[in-house]
């Protein structure tokens, strides 16, 4: 986390005060921000911003709001950025349908800006990534309680026509309320960025050492299960304190030494090779009840043994003064509320940069940290990092092999391959709107909490 530079960082965007620079990555900026309770939001303004609350929250807002650099919403085709915009606000509104406790709220976003944004809800925690290679392989508890919770926010994307593409233990944040999956909305922006080259088939998007083996061949036709896959890689990661395949799959088996034997069988048939022998997101989540069980340990149990395991690490982040209390600025709040009285935007008064200025701008490094190299790391050294291409991952130069239909190459045997749906099946009653779905899981944070995050 790193302080505002007040010569080049916006002060608000949209409805929102910036507070510190959490990362930087391919697609632009992300910040730490809190929403501004501003009177007076014209409709039109906020149908605009896709505001998904009403001002005046109980609480402070904290907000993870990622600026997208201009020029990734031109694409190589013939259409214009009028357009590209326009499958923006479209993709928005989706990832705005998505409701989950393990996935980040969406809270804003204005795609029509000449700095284009969206803001996702703030997770105050350490990266899966950094918390593994601080306190090593996870036990039972902890593990399971990780891959149900991961489990939980794959079943939200898929339930509405999404894939992760990228998940990997940089991208899973441990939060207060448990892991959080991170980035879930910008696999399809990037893909569109003609400079990352990545549409077309037999060029890599993700992260090589997390990545399904047809994801390697063919990144843009790839279906649920390649999810699955990367699932079992994080799996694999959190039990072993290294990738299964450092430099993508191959048909050979990933070294299981020092891999708990009691993970072995389920890790074995996330891997496969072949995307039908890969156990359904409901198989999965059953197979890691029964772990429990085994152990004699519950799901309640396994939560708070992870929560324990993560509030011990002393990997926390620590928030910001400005972002420990209960009003924003009151300069810049004034500031706000007179442009939104005067019928203007709320970030007017610190508007100024034109689009490819701020390019540039969004091009400047921020600083690296040293960490363990056994994997690639996200591109910058925030807890919140845009989905961009892995500066390590470079891409693969042929396809992978294709194993035998006939045998999946694994330590264990399996199953015969059964076709899996890209909606993965979650149980056999009625699916809750998400709309409802998503103003219930407010309601329970808003009671289930008290104090600041």
């Amino acid at each position: 986390m790193y302080e505002l530079n007040h010569e080049t960082d916006p002060a608000v965007l949209g409805p929102f005060e910036l507070l510190a620079v959490l990362g930087q990555g391919g697609m632009g900026r992300t910040y730490l921000a809190r929403k501004l309770d501003l009177a007076n939001l014209a409709p039109e303004q906020e149908t605009a911003y896709h505001l998904t609350a009403s001002d005046g929250e109980a609480e402070p807002v904290l907000a993870a709001v990622k600026v997208i650099k201009p020029s990734k919403l031109r694409d190589s085709t013939d259409n214009s950025e009028q357009e590209a915009r326009a499958r923006f606000a479209q993709e928005v509104q989706t990832m705005g349908t998505v409701a989950s406790a393990r996935v980040p709220a969406l809270i804003g976003a204005d795609p029509e800006a000449a700095q284009p944004w969206l803001a996702m809800d703030y997770v105050h925690g350490p990266t899966l990534h950094k918390v593994i290679h601080a306190c090593g392989p996870l036990g039972v508890g902890p593990y399971a309680a990780l891959g149900l919770a991961l489990v939980d926010a794959l079943r939200a994307i898929h339930e509405v026509k999404l894939l992760h593409r990228d998940l990997k233990p940089g991208n899973i944040a441990l939060g207060p309320d448990g892991p959080v999956v991170l980035d879930f909305g910008l696999a399809v922006l990037t893909e569109r960025d003609s400079g990352a080259a990545i549409t077309k088939t037999g060029v890599g998007f993700g992260t090589l050492s997390y990545m399904s083996p047809e994801q390697t061949r063919d990144a843009k036709h790839v279906e649920a299960p390649s999810d699955i896959f990367a699932l079992g890689a994080v799996l694999f990661f959190a039990a072993a304190q290294r990738s299964p395949y450092p430099y993508g799959p191959t048909p050979l088996t990933p070294s299981w030494e020092g891999v708990f034997p009691d993970y072995r069988p389920l890790l074995a048939r996330l891997l496969a090779l072949i995307p039908g022998q890969r156990p359904t997101l409901k198989e999965i989540e059953g197979e890691l009840i029964q772990l429990l069980a085994l152990h004699s340990l519950t799901v309640e149990v396994a939560a708070e043994e992870l929560q324990s395991l993560v509030a011990g690490s002393g990997l926390i982040p620590e928030l910001p003064e400005r972002a420990c209390g209960d009003h924003a600025d009151p300069e810049l709040q004034r500031a706000a509320q007179q442009a939104v009285d005067d019928g203007a935007e709320p970030d007017s008064p610190w508007a100024g940069h034109e689009p490819d200025l701020f390019d540039e701008f969004l091009d400047e490094e921020i600083p690296d940290i040293e960490l363990p190299a056994e994997e690639p790391l996200p591109a910058s050294p925030a807890e919140y990092v845009p989905t961009v291409l892995d500066p390590q991952a470079h891409p693969v130069p042929g396809p992978s092999p294709a194993p035998s239909d006939h045998a999946s190459v694994t330590s264990y045997p399996l199953a015969p391959a059964q076709p899996s749906p890209l909606k993965t099946p979650d149980d056999d009653g009625p699916s809750v709107p998400p709309a409802a779905a998503k103003a219930a899981e407010r309601l329970r944070k808003a009671y289930a909490h008290s104090g600041r995050l």
